[in-house]
């Protein structure tokens, strides 16, 4: 059953690839009516699953339906004048406008904010940039890869001392974005409903690394060090630990003298509870003496498989993961309990699992899925909707303003 805490919203998203395209595929799973407005070429991501291994045909597309599901799609000319005339009407039935097209662009097509809020003073428009709307950088492109990874230091800065950068995971920081795009425009959609005024919704991926690295943004203006040499960490209850199966255990012991005595248990580690070097994080901290301990539990963690650590750390109460690998989330069983990943049937026939918005309503254990649209298959019926005639559609058609 499809949530419909939406319904009756309408969303024109001129989106490409993921984080604003993700911002559209959550409204539209809440029941708003979201038309992707598309170029005749379509948009890059209907492709991108070649990059990754994944089928990207029509009749089975991963990963396209992961960002553009349950949204209806249009493919309209906006540099025709008549599809610019066909925008002004769709945008003029919608309560919000989601897009990352650079600034530059929207202001030509006549899509930037200041340009909609006069016609349209009723109108949330949301956008996600690369970099934000000012200072010297702001007209620059930006991708997840290089505006929230790479520029954030989170490329460098989370590998151990004298490792490489890591290799950035496509599409976590334009989620991430996406989420904030999302409740951005929501906030404004609340106003828009009490005032009648609408509003502009600024977001960008270098922004979102920042917030999302808050932490260490902090830190380290005081003196916090970062990248990290592993027998250095914040805390060597704080680390992560290879198993004798190769497997590697993360602890995330944050009160540690609290849980100091039961985790030397479980680890057999008994000889040590009562060592002062060890046995209070301001001591354990002291570079020699974290150095030391974190050697001991590595060569502890060593002696047996990650699975029986997890019973015994399990036991004792003990904050910890084993660290996982992408391709266990699809059948991983509390991920299949909560929803976090759904059977997803494609146009061929062909099944995986697909993963979806982690939010969960009382009464929508699980929303409704329907493909992503086809280029342009929607233009008929969501034209057909704003009044137009089927002459004139294809009078639109035979004019190239729509495909």
């Amino acid at each position: 059953m499809r949530c419909d805490y939406l319904k009756g919203i309408r969303v024109v998203d001129l989106t490409t690839y993921v984080a604003a395209p993700a911002a559209g595929r959550m409204l539209a799973d809440w029941g708003a009516d979201v038309i992707k407005v598309e170029d005749f070429r379509g948009d890059p991501m209907r492709k991108f699953g070649d990059q990754m291994g994944v089928p990207a045909a029509e009749d089975e597309n991963p990963i396209w339906e992961l960002e553009n599901g349950n949204k209806r799609g249009v493919t309209i000319d906006l540099k025709h004048p008549e599809g610019r005339k066909i925008m002004r009407r769709l945008l003029a039935t919608a309560d919000i406008f989601i897009s990352n097209v650079r600034l530059a662009s929207l202001k030509k097509l006549g899509l930037d904010y200041e340009s909609l809020s006069a016609e349209f003073p009723g109108l949330v428009w949301g956008h996600i940039s690369g970099y934000g709307t000012l200072g010297p950088e702001a007209a620059r492109p930006g991708y997840d890869v290089v505006s929230f990874w790479s520029r954030s230091g989170m490329l460098v800065d989370m590998p151990p001392i004298g490792h490489p950068p890591v290799t950035a995971p496509y599409g976590v920081g334009d989620h991430i974005a996406g989420l904030v795009l999302l409740g951005g425009v929501l906030g404004a959609l609340r106003r828009a409903g009490k005032s009648g005024q609408g509003g502009k919704v600024e977001v960008s991926l270098y922004g979102t690394a920042i917030w999302v690295n808050g932490l260490m943004v902090i830190s380290t203006q005081y003196g916090d060090q970062w990248p990290k040499d592993r027998y250095l960490p914040s805390s060597p209850l704080a680390n992560t630990y290879k198993c004798s199966d190769g497997e590697w255990i993360t602890l995330t012991i944050l009160d540690f003298e609290r849980y100091w005595k039961a985790f030397c248990q479980a680890l057999e580690l008994t000889d040590i509870i009562d060592d002062p070097r060890f046995s209070t994080l301001l001591a354990a901290k002291e570079p020699d003496n974290s150095r030391t301990l974190c050697r001991i539990i590595e060569d502890a963690f060593l002696k047996r498989e990650s699975s029986v650590w997890a019973e015994r750390l399990n036991a004792a109460d003990i904050a910890f993961e084993r660290a996982g690998h992408y391709h266990e989330a699809a059948s991983d069983k509390q991920a299949i309990a909560n929803h976090y990943v759904e059977p997803y049937t494609n146009a061929n026939g062909s099944r995986f699992m697909l993963p979806v918005s982690p939010v969960r309503f009382d009464d929508n254990a699980a929303a409704c899925q329907t493909h992503a649209p086809g280029l342009g298959q929607h233009n008929v019926q969501v034209l057909a909707s704003l009044g137009y005639s089927r002459e004139e559609i294809d009078g639109f058609r035979a004019a190239g303003a729509i495909g």
